[in-house]
């Protein structure tokens, strides 16, 4: 199996669910099954979406992305990883640093396991940094998924449980992007992606007004699996439904009929 290397502390506690769920979804019988795992909590790294929407004085995430994907590689990780979808805005030249190394996509691992659900048109939860230079929309549209965004005033909700909530340390009120998740369904998506990490961290159903939610740091947890050459369980499994071509939903106990690579 080859390391896994991940740049972490983007936030903290959403470092701490990624690991976890890597060694939930590891299809391991002893501790030898496992993956071996470098982890760079750095959360002195600037804030992704004051630099990409350009805010007075916020300074650039790259180049210590940059650094600390060097350090990991150094230390013998082939895959990267890093639990911070708005980062991936500029993912590309963050690995551009490296040599023989390469980073799992979250964004477009997310949105390959939409599609394998059935999902058409899906609706985005992200921060606004991540919106504005079309992380999702892209990945979503590669996919072959229609994406639609929060209007204003739910975006203004979901910035708010991200920043004034979770990453201060507060308890959030998964209900308020629960009906993020209902507006969004009302208006035609048979799929929610959880595109912030700190989102994963709400404990969401994995189905809601009859869209399948998928949560981007549990498929990103997956790859990561898949990735290193470690067998892994099928998150699939977690799903109750499969979105027909016509966007209804059928009742099954597992999901999907193509396999996810």
């Amino acid at each position: 199996m080859e390391r896994l290397g991940i740049i972490g502390g983007l936030g903290p506690a959403a470092t701490a669910r990624l690991f976890a769920q890597i060694v939930a979804y590891t299809d391991a019988a002893c501790d030898q099954d496992h993956l071996d795992v470098t982890i760079l909590n750095r959360p002195h790294i600037p804030d992704r979406t004051a630099y990409l929407l350009g805010k007075p004085g916020a300074l650039s995430f790259v180049e210590p992305m940059q650094e600390a994907a060097r350090e990991l590689e150094a230390a013998g990780c082939s895959v990267l990883a890093t639990p911070c979808n708005t980062a991936h805005a500029r993912l590309d030249e963050i690995a551009s640093v490296l040599g023989r190394s390469h980073f799992v996509d979250m964004p477009a691992s997310a949105a390959a396991f939409a599609s394998d659900l059935g999902c058409t048109r899906v609706g985005v939860l992200a921060t606004d940094g991540a919106l504005a230079t079309g992380v999702y929309q892209r990945a979503l549209d590669a996919a072959g998924i229609e994406s639609m965004l929060p209007d204003e005033a739910m975006q203004a909700k979901v910035m708010s449980i991200i920043y004034d909530d979770v990453k201060a340390g507060r308890v959030a009120d998964a209900e308020k992007v629960g009906n993020v998740c209902d507006a969004l369904t009302d208006a035609g998506c048979n799929g929610i992606m959880l595109g912030c990490t700190e989102l994963s961290l709400l404990g969401l159903p994995r189905m809601r007004g009859g869209a399948c939610v998928v949560d981007a740091l549990d498929v990103l947890a997956w790859k990561c699996i898949t990735e290193c050459g470690a067998k892994a369980r099928n998150l699939r499994d977690e799903y109750r439904c499969h979105v027909r071509p016509d966007g209804c939903l059928d009742e099954r106990a597992a999901v999907g009929s193509r396999t996810i690579e």
